[in-house]
């Protein structure tokens, strides 16, 4: 199996809500089962090597949601970010997080996708 991450935009203005899809390919020549729950299937966000959010701190819904996933089909999880902080188990109240470069990944148990870089623009920045 593996995961691999994606964002629609490199950039996002003030204000517009970063989305990332993530896809689970099957490596094998048969078809597997897997757990697309957003519980089991993570979204993790950080800056440099600071974390600064994680889907799964505060997922809600199901814990399992397993789909059989053939070779070359992938299964899709998409979720967006509301640009706060998280902390395991939902404590705390979310900070409003900088304008900058962040990079995102996705992780499910000890599967974990390459890193995608974004950029959070600032007040009155228009973009690359």
């Amino acid at each position: 199996m593996a995961l691999t991450v994606s964002s629609p935009q490199y950039f996002y203005q003030l204000g517009k809500t970063p989305t990332f899809t993530v896809d689970a390919v099957s490596q094998a020549s048969h078809p597997c089962r897997f757990n697309m729950s957003a519980k089991f299937v993570s979204v993790v966000i950080a800056s440099g090597d600071r974390r600064v959010w994680s889907s799964a701190d505060c997922a809600s819904g199901a814990a399992s949601n397993m789909v059989t996933i053939s070779s070359g089909q992938p299964a899709t999880l998409r979720l967006s970010w509301d640009r706060r902080t998280s902390s395991p188990g939902c404590s705390g109240t979310g900070q409003l997080v900088r304008p900058g470069e962040y990079q995102v990944r996705a992780v499910a148990g000890r599967l974990h996708s390459r890193s995608v870089n974004f950029v959070l623009g600032a007040k009155g920045a228009s973009g690359p």
